[in-house]
């Protein structure tokens, strides 16, 4: 199965499940999780910083409170890109428009009418972790120094916020190659093909 359908094909049975509105302790140990790695993250893209800006050594890096005001506004652009990202790949692999929504815990794109190849589904997960990331690190290259803190913080936000994208990676790997992703938001459902995996 290599392409998105809105009808579960035959032979096809749930084998799997990550659902943060049931799981409401899966929820809050992922938002733990992605401060954690949101710290761990910025610690590591400012100590590598002055590698590629080399001025940073001597430049003091303190965000002033318009450039905080400033710095809110982007996180929360953040959050609105990150999802978008997930909106388009899901829209590429149903040529449908994915639902958006916003939870105490946190925030989904979704397709929730579609089963989706779980391989175009690590596109989907991924995208905004790579795409957000790979900007942000252009970024820290190319803006004025007084900016490449602001930028760090944004990268090492969005890095942590990959927390529930990992997840559902990781379970995707443990799958067949013909598995199929139902995600309707506030969880993910997996499928894969019995009759298949039932031939030698």
């Amino acid at each position: 199965m290599n392409i998105s359908t809105k009808t579960l094909p035959e032979g096809y049975v749930q084998s799997g499940e990550i659902n943060l509105k049931n799981n409401k302790r899966l929820a809050i140990t992922l938002n733990i999780i992605a401060l954690f790695v949101a710290v761990l993250s910025f610690i590591l893209l400012f100590s590598i910083a002055p590698l590629l800006r080399p001025s940073l050594m001597i430049t003091s890096g303190t965000i002033t409170g318009s450039g905080m005001a400033i710095l809110v506004g982007l996180v929360l652009m953040l959050f609105t890109i990150h999802e978008l990202i997930h909106g388009f790949f899901f829209w590429v692999f149903t040529r449908s428009r994915p639902v958006f929504a916003l939870r105490l815990f946190y925030a989904y794109a979704a397709a929730p009418d579609w089963y989706i190849p779980t391989r175009q589904y690590m596109i989907i997960g991924l995208g905004p972790l790579v795409i957000i990331g790979a900007v942000g690190m252009l970024l820290m290259l190319l803006v004025p120094v007084s900016w490449v803190l602001s930028i760090a913080i944004i990268v090492a936000l969005n890095t942590g916020g990959s927390a529930g994208d990992l997840l559902i990676i990781t379970r995707i790997f443990r799958l067949s190659s013909t598995s199929l992703a139902n995600d309707t938001g506030d969880g993910v459902t997996f499928y894969e093909n019995q009759s298949a995996n039932s031939h030698p």
